[in-house]
């Protein structure tokens, strides 16, 4: 590849990941007529047959997607590249990207990034919710500094190290005009019963113990967010599940009431997902002041 033009591997990039040459054309301002002829030339350079044209864009050979993955690869490095040397000179004029979801900044993180701006008001940070499977994606093409999800986490990238920093009790709400008699799992049965959603680490761990407890619940609500799930339950919607520390201020002031189950429920396990050397100055930051400083 040493008399390849660069220019063209560009050209290929946007028409690959548009899988158009219009919309390439449209991204980078070069005329449709120039982006074929640029194609050819790559495509008579490299001695392969990069993609065929179908009638609504492009579809990549075999070849085509080979390529594709390493310039995307490499793109992703230069992107990860360009924010760490933006962080050299001022660390304090940098931005800190976190994928974490809502439930756990709620529970865990919004305290610890209130501190941190309070130290480093200039560093912006951005929060990014998403599913488990989405920000390991993400945190592979270096588009997020580091993730702090529960547990289970499953990648199949194996340069990303998971640590556990800590864990939250969960526990079943009810309203206090839920009069029913609640003390063992299996009186959930006769209760509607509002969960997270099923992609959510805490649903996953709740069905392992309706599982273990052959249980037929009846689920009648899910929601993406925590304070959906407690105010079905101040409307008595039904039974919900939440992290404990989420309604602490709700039961003490009567509002709603937290059920003592005969189990141990499962507790949500906090941990600080990363790719070591992907760390920018901010990112170390905040993780020694906030994260490892905690523990």
């Amino acid at each position: 590849m040493n008399n390849i033009n660069f220019n063209s591997l560009k050209i290929f990039y946007e028409v690959a990941s548009s899988k158009s040459f219009l919309e390439a054309s449209n991204k980078l301002f070069v005329s449709q007529p120039a982006i074929s002829k640029s194609m050819s030339k790559l495509e008579e350079d490299l001695n392969v047959k990069l993609f065929f044209r179908a009638n609504k864009g492009i579809v990549l050979t075999q070849s085509g997607e080979i390529l594709y993955n390493y310039l995307k690869e490499a793109n992703d490095l230069l992107y990860s590249c360009n924010r760490a040397l933006m962080a050299v000179n001022d660390v304090e004029d940098s931005t800190l990207v976190i994928g974490v979801q809502s439930h756990i900044v709620r529970n865990y993180l919004m305290n610890k990034v209130d501190s941190f701006k309070a130290r480093h008001p200039k560093i912006k940070i951005e929060l990014i919710d998403m599913s488990t499977n989405q920000m390991m994606e993400q945190l592979e093409a270096r588009k997020l500094d580091f993730v702090i999800d529960s547990s289970p986490i499953d990648t199949i990238y194996n340069n990303i190290s998971v640590t556990p920093v800590c864990s939250l009790n969960t526990c079943f709400i009810a309203s206090t005009k839920n009069n029913n008699d609640i003390a063992t799992i299996k009186d959930l049965e006769n209760e509607d019963i509002i969960l997270p959603i099923s992609r959510s680490s805490l649903r996953k761990n709740i069905n392992k113990i309706f599982d273990e407890n052959s249980l037929n619940v009846n689920i009648t609500l899910e929601f993406g967010t925590e304070e959906l799930i407690i105010d079905s339950v101040r409307r008595n919607l039904g039974v919900g599940y939440v992290v404990e520390d989420a309604v602490g201020y709700l039961v003490d002031a009567g509002i709603i009431k937290k059920l003592e189950i005969d189990v141990n429920l499962p507790k949500m396990e906090i941990n600080i997902v990363k790719i070591n050397n992907n760390l920018t100055k901010a990112a170390n930051l905040f993780i020694e002041e906030e994260i490892l400083n905690e523990n």
